[in-house]
C-alpha cells in the first residue's frame, strides 16, 4: 500500500494518509513520516496491530479503533476535502464508508485478502462476514488485488469488483548474489543451501509446517539452513518447536524487519518457502520471484495465480509439510532447476507485476470514480 501511495504522489497527486500504529511503533511510525514527507501520514493509536488470525477482533477494540479513526481523519478532511477516499485494508470498512457518505466523497476499498479470502471460503464467523459484505456494498467500487478475490467476491453477490494484481518494485527487488556480509552475520556458510520464510507469524501462515518439513530434511540435505523473518503471535512456539525438533543449528531468526532490507534477506536465500493456508496475493511472492529465487508455495488460489509449478515456481499441497520438503529438496538438489525457475519467475512478473503498472491502473481508476461521481450518469 505504502509502496502504490508514494509512486502516485510522485506523479503529483496530493496524498493524505490515516493509518495505524501502536503506541511501541510510534518513533518507526516518525521515521517513516520523515522518509516519506510526500504522502502527509497522520497516525493513530491503536493497542495492537489486527493481523490475518481468522478471529475477529473484539467489538471493544473495533469501536475504538473507529473512534481513533475518525478523530484523525476529521481535520483532513475539513482542511481540504478529497476528490476519493481509499480504504487500504479491508478491516476499515467498518468505518470508513460511513464517513465517505457523509463527507459526499466516493470511497475505493482494497481487497487485500483479510477478511475477504476467509469470509469466501466460509471460515470467518457468519455475523461478522455479513457485517462486512454489507459495508462493502456499501462503496462505490471494489479492487481486488487478485483475481481469485474478484470471483469469490462477485460470488457472494458483489458486482462493483475488479482486479489490479499486486506488484513489485523491478529496480528494487532483482537478482543479486548473496551478501557474503549479511551471510557472515546471520552464521550461513558459503555451501550452504537457504530457505527463508517471512511472515506475521500467525497461524494462517502455517510456519510449522515448514520447521516439520526441514526437520524432516535434517538428515538428507546436512547443509541446509532456514532463514525465518519477521515476528507475530507463533513466535515463540515457533522457537520452541525448533529446539523440540533438534533445529536450532539450522534456524535463524531476524525478527521483525523494515521492508527496505527484504530485497537483501530474500538474496540471501535459494528458496522462499510459504506454507499458506490463505493469502491474497502476498507481497513475498512477487519479491522472490523478481529477485529470481524459488518460490515454493502451498497449492492455494493465491499462490497458483502465479506460480507454474516447475516454471516459475514449486507448489506443494497445502498443510502436507512432507510434501513441502519433497519439493524443497527437488529445489535444492538442482541447481540448474533453482537457475531456470529463477529465470523465468523474474520474466513473470516482470510482464505481469510491474509496479509501474499497478500505479498506472489505480490512477485511471480512481480518476475514473472520481469523474463518475461528479457527473453521474444523465447529468451534463
Amino acid at each position: 500500500m505504502a509502496g502504490l501511495l508514494v509512486e502516485l504522489a510522485r506523479r503529483g497527486h496530493r496524498i493524505r494518509a490515516v493509518a495505524p500504529i501502536t503506541v511501541a511503533e510510534r518513533g518507526r511510525g516518525a521515521a517513516f513520516r520523515a522518509a516519506h514527507p510526500e504522502l502527509n501520514v497522520h497516525w493513530f493509536i491503536v493497542p495492537s496491530f489486527e493481523i490475518a488470525t481468522g478471529i475477529p477482533p473484539s467489538e471493544e477494540y473495533r469501536e475504538s479503533e473507529g473512534v481513533a479513526l475518525r478523530r484523525a481523519a476529521q481535520p483532513l478532511v475539513a482542511a481540504r476535502s478529497p476528490d476519493v477516499v481509499m480504504i487500504g485494508r479491508e478491516s476499515f470498512a467498518s468505518h470508513v464508508p460511513q464517513l465517505a457518505r457523509a463527507w459526499r466523497r466516493p470511497c475505493v476499498l482494497l481487497a487485500r485478502g483479510n477478511p475477504t479470502r476467509l469470509i469466501i471460503d466460509g471460515l470467518y464467523p457468519p455475523v461478522q462476514a455479513e457485517q462486512f459484505i454489507a459495508q462493502f456494498r456499501s462503496v462505490d467500487l471494489i479492487v481486488a488485488v487478485a483475481t481469485h478475490l474478484e470471483e469469490g467476491l462477485r460470488r457472494l453477490g458483489l458486482a462493483h469488483v475488479l482486479t489490479i494484481p499486486n506488484a513489485v518494485d523491478l529496480d528494487v527487488f532483482a537478482p543479486r548474489p548473496r551478501s557474503a556480509e549479511l551471510a557472515h552475520a546471520l552464521g550461513i556458510s558459503p555451501d550452504a543451501i537457504v530457505v527463508l520464510h517471512a511472515s506475521n507469524m500467525s497461524p494462517l501462515k502455517r510456519p510449522l509446517d515448514l520447521l516439520r518439513a526441514v526437520a524432516h530434511l535434517r538428515t538428507s540435505l546436512p547443509r541446509l539452513v532456514c532463514v525465518v523473518v519477521g515476528d507475530g503471535p507463533l513466535r515463540r512456539l515457533v522457537e520452541e518447536t525448533g529446539d523440540e525438533l533438534g533445529l536450532s543449528r539450522v534456524l535463524r531468526f531476524t525478527g521483525w524487519v523494515s521492508h527496505e532490507r527484504m530485497p537483501e534477506l530474500i538474496s540471501v536465500a535459494d528458496l522462499v518457502a510459504m506454507p499458506s493456508a490463505a493469502e491474497g496475493l502476498a507481497r513475498v511472492y512477487l519479491e522472490a520471484q523478481a529477485c529470481g529465487r524459488v518460490l515454493v508455495a502451498s497449492d492455494i488460489p493465491a499462490a497458483r495465480e502465479v506460480v507454474r509449478h516447475g516454471g516459475t515456481g514449486l507448489l506443494f499441497r497445502s498443510g502436507d509439510h512432507e510434501d513441502l520438503a519433497a519439493q524443497l529438496a527437488t529445489a535444492a538438489n538442482d541447481p540448474d532447476l533453482r537457475e531456470e525457475i529463477g529465470r523465468q519467475a523474474r520474466h513473470y512478473v516482470a510482464q505481469r507485476h510491474d509496479l509501474q503498472q499497478m500505479v498506472s491502473a489505480y490512477e485511471g481508476v480512481l480518476t475514473d470514480v472520481s469523474r463518475r461521481r461528479a457527473h453521474p450518469v444523465g447529468t451534463p
